[in-house]
């Protein structure tokens, strides 16, 4: 059975480690970028994603949201979960049924919670 790719955008060293960890811990494959150059690299190359989990506020010229429309015109069904810390960072975006936003401070814990519900895992 092929292992469920997480694609995880995290700009924060410690958080991104942290949760690359909790999420493998479960069984998942993370892949990881601390910035949405990065992010835009590996959804560009020959892996594909099953989830994108991707911080808002980002540095650099491109954003959560930026990541979230990239990997939406060549996957038009992955779920999508949100962190932020300011969570107006939302407005531009149309959360849809596939969608999730998690606020800062947020255990990984959390984060692993969401990710099984979206993916249906139990």
């Amino acid at each position: 059975m092929k292992p469920f790719r997480i694609l995880l955008v995290e700009d924060e060293d410690l958080i991104r480690l942290i949760l690359s960890e909790a999420l493998q811990d479960y069984g998942f494959e993370v892949t990881s970028a601390a910035n949405g150059d990065e992010a835009i690299a590996h959804l560009g190359d020959e892996h594909s994603f099953d989830l994108l989990l991707t911080d808002i506020q980002l540095p650099g010229g491109l954003d959560g949201l930026d990541i979230a429309r990239a990997a939406r015109r060549t996957a038009p069904d992955m779920p999508i979960i949100f962190t932020t810390g300011q969570p107006d960072r939302m407005d531009p975006w149309s959360p849809g049924a596939k969608d999730a936003f998690i606020a800062k401070p947020y255990r990984p814990s959390d984060i692993c919670a969401a990710v099984r519900r979206m993916v249906g895992a139990t």
